[in-house]
């Protein structure tokens, strides 16, 4: 579902501007030019959010914010300036934030902003605080920004919220607190997470000048001292956020072939290596299958190697929907393979000449030359419990069903 974005602006070059950025991260825009057009449009709209001109004719000191805040939409405030007057205005009201319409970085920040907004929406925040006060403002700050929250009494709770719920993206976490201290709290979660996959930010009332490096010597990214700016704070969260977001795609990036999406042999390496010694422990018998499409050169030889891409990305969504609670992968080349944590064997030889017949039978279907062609598979069910060893049984039973006709599974 397309979000929806009103857009308060009068000057007609900026509106379009605003507009245009809008379209470009996803949403579907609106424009009011007054305030009166404004709220006949909230009337018959439900809006994601809205970016609000605070100078309006029919709306001269800031009336159009109050309007959009208390039809519970998010808003975003341009302004020509922001003197202290107009900055006391703006800031009496739960806004997303401000921004000067003065240059060309102004229009790159509403931008990113607008684009975080939905992203928010799947960030998980949980907020640590024996201050019950303290918890609800920052739990407000969030909701602004569309996080969702989750609130711990103390690092105790905390740790265990963590434990049922490891998909938290961000901590933010008080010093003081009984059973368990925010710098303690930072150690114990460093000691389960990695700077890439959580961030924490430490927040205190102390004086201490101490507290901060402490803070960040445990393990915290961030820090603030209470009380706190709002805009600081949004800053400090979005940059926390924004990096462990860049991180993860890196990873994608690191771990995905190019050309088919899949997971790339890197990864299938070090995740197949990390279930092979569960399964070594838990006395259980691993499975493994390789994939060569038949006759590839000769599709690459007759077709060109486009069309052999085509036919590439084509098995590769067949892949990817066909074996989605496995692993696979592109080795290399036109060699893909599916790792099995189940321990049937009947069951994953059944899958594996199901999946054959299809790609038999739908294989012109990837590519626009209408290409038929089969797939040879290898299959391994032994309790060997290194990925080389797997991969290399797997792979002396893909040669055999080369060397003896093709388009056919053996095991």
């Amino acid at each position: 579902m397309t979000r929806k974005i009103l857009i308060i602006e009068d000057t007609p070059t900026i509106a379009r501007v605003q507009k245009h950025i809008a379209i470009k991260v996803g949403y579907d825009a609106d424009i009011a030019e007054s305030l009166a057009q404004a709220k006949e449009l909230i009337s018959k709209n439900n809006y994601f959010c809205a970016v609000v001109d605070f100078i309006l004719p029919d709306a001269p000191q800031g009336e159009a914010v109050p309007c959009t805040i208390e039809a519970e939409i998010p808003t975003i405030v341009m302004t020509g300036n922001i003197d202290l007057k107009t900055r006391d205005t703006v800031e009496k009201y739960p806004i997303i934030d401000y921004i000067t319409k003065e240059n060309k970085q102004a229009y790159q920040y509403l931008e990113k902003q607008l684009q975080r907004l939905p992203r928010n929406e799947n960030v998980k925040v949980l907020v640590a605080d024996d201050s019950l006060s303290t918890r609800r403002h920052i739990c407000s700050l969030l909701k602004r920004h569309k996080y969702q929250v989750l609130e711990a009494n103390d690092g105790v709770e905390a740790l265990a919220i963590l434990a049922h719920t490891p998909d938290i993206a961000v901590i933010i976490t008080d010093n003081e607190m009984p059973n368990m201290n925010g710098d303690e709290l930072c150690s114990e979660i460093r000691r389960l997470y990695s700077n890439d996959e959580k961030a924490i930010i430490g927040i205190s009332g102390s004086d201490s000048s101490h507290l901060s490096a402490r803070f960040l010597k445990n393990g915290a990214n961030d820090y603030l001292r209470k009380p706190f700016n709002s805009e600081e704070f949004y800053c400090r969260l979005s940059q926390n956020v924004d990096m462990l977001e860049q991180i993860a795609t890196i990873r994608l990036q690191a771990n995905t072939d190019y050309l088919t999406k899949l997971p790339n042999r890197r990864y299938f390496f070090e995740e197949t290596a990390k279930s092979l010694k569960q399964m070594h422990k838990a006395k259980l018998t691993p499975s493994l299958a390789m994939f060569d499409i038949d006759h590839f050169k000769s599709i690459n030889d007759t077709y060109g190697h486009d069309a052999g891409d085509e036919v590439l990305k084509g098995l590769a969504r067949c892949f990817a929907k066909y074996f989605k609670k496995y692993l696979a992968a592109r080795l290399g080349g036109e060699e893909f393979a599916v790792y099995f944590s189940d321990t049937n064997s009947n069951d994953v030889l059944k899958h594996l000449e199901g999946f054959r017949h299809f790609i038999e039978l739908n294989s012109p279907e990837f590519s626009q030359q209408k290409i038929q062609f089969t797939l040879s598979i290898g299959y391994a069910h032994q309790p060997v419990y290194q990925i080389d060893e797997l991969l290399k049984q797997a792979d002396i039973k893909l040669y055999e069903a080369k060397e003896t006709g093709r388009n056919k599974v053996c095991t």
